[in-house]
């Protein structure tokens, strides 16, 4: 990644792109290359809500028959992952989609 940082930095949080891997502070976090994906395209414009179409089009390629209920699942299932009461990374826009927090 000529000119690039490998790493995405959100607070404690740190995206190594080239790596696809993930930490919250010092501890690694295991993630499922969908979970990854999300993470990084919500880390990589923190504030821009992403509608449930939006992520499911990128993510999934819509061509798959997966309705906006599998970005919900998935969203939460990273939550649990990188989220805990001293760290919320994504927001839930109510009626529409997600974001990072800024």
């Amino acid at each position: 990644m000529r000119g690039r940082s490998r790493l995405l930095r959100r607070g404690d949080l740190h995206i190594d792109l080239l790596s696809r891997e993930a930490r919250v502070g010092e501890r690694a976090v295991a993630l499922t290359f969908t979970e990854y994906d999300l993470l990084r395209l919500l880390a990589s414009s923190p504030g821009r809500v992403f509608t449930r179409e939006e992520l499911l089009e990128r993510l999934w390629r819509s061509g798959y028959g997966e309705g906006t209920r599998t970005v919900d699942v998935h969203v939460a299932r990273l939550r649990s992952k990188i989220e805990d009461g001293s760290h919320a990374f994504i927001e839930t826009v109510r009626s529409v989609g997600y974001r990072f927090r800024p």
